[in-house]
């Protein structure tokens, strides 16, 4: 049971069994036995303080009486002994110690235990050398792994009310501008865990003493932000620079966030609101919105400014905030800015701007907002932006699609669309900007009849009278971006596109009046019909125009727009190049392909906004010929009365026998099926119009067949099939490589005419060459193949002059039986 320990602690024995109270009895020994730390038992101590922890923790979960000696025996304040000796790894070992002992205690009495007699506050006030990165380490996650722990009961054990005193809270707060960014994001964690706690005391206690650190908080955000519109007005748009531009956006989101989860505890709630509102939002980001008053002061560009007014309004959700923010924007002027940042050598200062006197009246803020929508002054690079704003505004996290949101961004509109007409608000809850993020709404709006409207009278949401409008000028401004997708000379990237799709949409949702539908629905009637005029021209004349179409639709209906990544990966200037790493519908189009792709992209989305305008489905789109005769990979097929080509396939080093079919529209070779006569078992199926067929040099009978799949929802284009048809001579070559060359041109000219069909432009004239007799038929068996007469497709026109019919025909076939050539 029992065995001696080493020559520094003769008279100690050691238990074989780890997890026991006599394991422990003897550990504490071992702490007695060595209470200053030498050179010689420093390990000794260092592997007890491990497994101390460790027998706490099991002892917690299955014995009562380890925590009772650990109690009895006072064994925390030998830990104090051995830190006081100030020895370095002894130390890490005991933060380390501690930190795994509480992160794991499941019981609150053991927990109590632990926090008596003021032990635990003594370490956290310990003067530790913080410069030793790996005790900042650990000492910082055990102060985080205590404020986790934190409740109403357990508060006391640290906030001493008589006194003021809160070790946790100050010691916490010393830490907040660390040059580590661990750290720095542990203090938050803690501060918020603390701000949690629901205990009055303490709450006043935390109102009194952190306005200094929430006001070096505001500034941290104001440093970062002027940081990040510093670097976005000097990069070059790279993926190396947007991976340093992502970190900067990450930390300042996640700043953003963390304000806002402060703004949800009632005891900071109103001061931090006024320091967020007169040291970021007024005087920096509506600052720089305005035409600048002063010269030196501080203000960012217009798209760095939008950029964060959107992430303001997606990520924060307090309604006094909101409320001011969103009043100053949309209707105040210059006046309400008093201060503006100024750089004094290598800091930032607040200083106090002139007053205005009197004030204009104009809403330049809102101004400038129209201003941005001007596609050929601004380009696109400001307009998504601008388009966040607007998209922003109408995202509510926690009542969104309810009647009170409808209403609140309704009243917006309506309210602006008033112009200079008289609107009276009445106090705070009447604010109308209650929109942003707030479910209620009182508005008192005098019309010409004065009739007023409050939150008790609110107008049923189907009653016919109370039509909401929207300002012309919004309207216009989100119009003018559809528009501009038509126009040849307009520089427009599909993504910009795609969130004034998405903003448009919202607003259709908020609004009722029924001539913005209309209007909206001839706009894109109009782009429409731009995009295919020039879409047309290429449509015949470009012999991949079928691969970007369908790789581009592909695309289309496999992303989603997400803004949170979007959003910072163009604040970059737009750049032109693939060689920059963004995908093609985030920058312009580089050379005659691209901007075809481009094109595409455009259409679709316009086409997508149009079918939604009018409730309909797209049933044209995918483009599929013949679905319910395609053959599938496993389905036995009947041959009877079909040509057949043996040949051996060759992958690498394997070969196989198979038997080549060519159907209309697919390559199939097959594999007799040996319990069934005249039938086969379909081994590989392709699209002829996917496949390339090139001959071997070396080889007479060989032909090189590589298949490239459909592209699917979820990936990019794949190769089915890279491998070699070896005939057995040079004629069956010869007349398979006519048959699948004919084949494939047959499909491509089907799947041409079926896009031209759709984008309603003329057919070519001969990109129908002459059908080959094999194909699915309806009413056979799943999968059958069958000879069928020329005259059996409809809209297949031959052409005695086409160049495709210079391939000769293939053999014909007997009367009945298969036939193996």
């Amino acid at each position: 049971m029992l065995k001696r320990f080493g020559a520094s602690s003769s008279s100690l024995w050691k238990p074989k069994n780890p997890h026991s109270l006599e394991y422990l009895k003897y550990l504490h020994g071992v702490l007695v036995k060595n209470e200053k730390v030498t050179d010689s038992n420093r390990k000794i101590l260092v592997e007890a303080l491990r497994a101390i922890a460790e027998i706490l923790i099991w002892g917690d979960q299955n014995d009562g009486s380890v925590f009772d000696f650990f109690l009895e025996r006072q064994m925390l304040s030998h830990f104090l002994e051995i830190m006081k000796q100030e020895s370095g790894s002894l130390n890490v070992q005991l933060l380390q110690t501690l930190n795994i002992l509480f992160e794991n205690i499941r019981h609150e009495t053991s927990l109590y235990f632990l926090l008596s007699n003021n032990h635990v506050n003594y370490i956290i006030t310990y003067n530790f050398d913080l410069s030793n990165e790996e005790i900042m380490a650990y000492y910082i996650s055990f102060l985080k792994t205590l404020s986790f722990k934190l409740n109403p009961c357990t508060i006391h054990f640290f906030f001493t009310e008589s006194t003021n005193e809160f070790a946790l809270l100050t010691e916490t707060l010393k830490l907040f501008d660390s040059s580590e960014g661990m750290v720095r994001i542990a203090v938050r964690n803690i501060f918020l865990n603390i701000a949690r706690v629901n205990d009055p005391a303490m709450l006043t206690f935390l109102q009194s003493t952190t306005k200094s650190y929430l006001c070096q908080l505001i500034d941290t955000i104001v440093r970062d932000t002027i940081d990040l519109d510093i670097f976005v007005r000097s990069a070059e748009n790279v993926a190396v620079n947007r991976d340093r531009l992502r970190d900067k956006v990450d930390d300042l989101v996640d700043l953003l966030h963390y304000i806002s989860e402060l703004l949800d505890v009632d005891a900071l709630a109103e001061s931090l609101s006024d320091l967020l509102s007169s040291r970021f939002l007024f005087p920096l980001l509506l600052n720089s919105l305005a035409s600048r008053r002063h010269n030196s002061s501080m203000l960012l560009t217009s798209v760095s400014s939008l950029f964060l007014f959107s992430q303001v309004l997606l990520i924060i959700s307090h309604k006094g905030t909101i409320n001011r923010f969103l009043k100053a924007f949309l209707f105040d002027d210059c006046s309400v800015l008093n201060n503006h940042w100024v750089r004094q050598e290598s800091t930032y200062t607040l200083l106090c701007l002139d007053s205005i006197d009197p004030p204009s009246g104009v809403r330049v803020f809102f101004e400038s907002l129209l201003s941005s929508f001007d596609m050929p002054k601004c380009d696109d690079y400001l307009v998504f932006y601008a388009l966040m704003v607007v998209y922003s505004m109408f995202q509510n996290k926690e009542c969104k699609f309810k009647r009170c949101v409808r209403m609140c961004f309704s009243s917006i509109l309506a309210c602006l669309s008033l112009g200079n007409r008289q609107i009276s608000i009445s106090g705070d809850a009447g604010d109308i900007l209650t929109a942003a993020h707030i479910p209620s709404l009182i508005i008192k709006r005098r019309n010409t009849e004065g009739v007023e409207y409050g939150e008790e009278a609110l107008p049923p949401e189907n009653d016919q009278n109370n039509t909401i409008t929207c300002d012309e000028r919004i309207l216009s401004a989100l119009l003018s971006v559809i528009e501009a997708a038509g126009n040849d000379d307009i520089r427009l990237r599909p993504v910009v596109l795609e969130l004034s799709c998405l903003v448009l949409r919202q607003l259709i949702m908020v609004t009722d009046a029924d001539q913005i539908q209309t209007r909206l629905c001839q706009v894109t009637k109009n782009t429409s019909y731009s995009l295919v005029e020039q879409l047309g021209a290429y449509v015949n004349a470009e012999n991949l125009f079928l691969e970007w179409f369908e790789d581009e639709y592909a695309e289309f209906e496999r992303s989603r727009l997400n803004l949170e990544v979007v959003s910072a990966e163009l604040l970059l200037p737009p750049c032109s190049t693939a060689l920059s790493g963004l995908p093609l519908p985030k920058r312009l189009p580089s050379g005659f392909e691209e901007r075809i792709r481009s094109l595409i992209q455009l259409y679709l989305h316009v086409r997508k906004l149009e079918k939604d305008l009018h409730g309909e489905s797209d049933s044209e789109l995918p483009i599929s010929l013949c679905k319910d005769e395609a053959v599938a990979l496993g389905d036995c097929i009947n041959l009877n009365n079909s040509d057949l080509l043996a040949c051996v396939l060759v992958i690498e080093k394997e070969k196989s026998h198979r038997f080549l079919v060519t159907d209309r529209l697919q390559f199939i070779l097959v594999e007799p099926d040996t319990k069934k006569a005249g039938w086969a078992v379909v081994r590989f199926v392709g699209l002829l119009q996917d496949t390339q067929i090139n001959g071997d040099p070396t080889e007479s009978r060989a032909l090189h067949i590589v298949i490239e799949g459909q592209p699917p929802r979820n990936r990019k284009r794949q190769c089915l099939l890279n491998g070699k048809l070896l005939f057995d001579d040079h004629i069956r070559c010869m007349a398979a490589k006519q048959r699948l060359t004919r084949g494939r041109q047959t499909a491509r000219g089907l799947k041409l005419q079926a896009i031209c069909d759709m984008l309603g432009v003329p057919r070519p004239e001969n990109s129908s060459p002459r059908t080959n007799p094999f194909r699915i038929i309806k009413g056979c068996p799943p999968g059958s193949v069958r000879k069928q007469n020329s005259a059996s497709f409809p809209g297949l026109h031959s052409n005695s002059h086409s160049s495709l019919n210079s391939i000769p025909d293939d053999p014909q076939p007997g009367n009945n039986g298969v036939h193996l050539v």
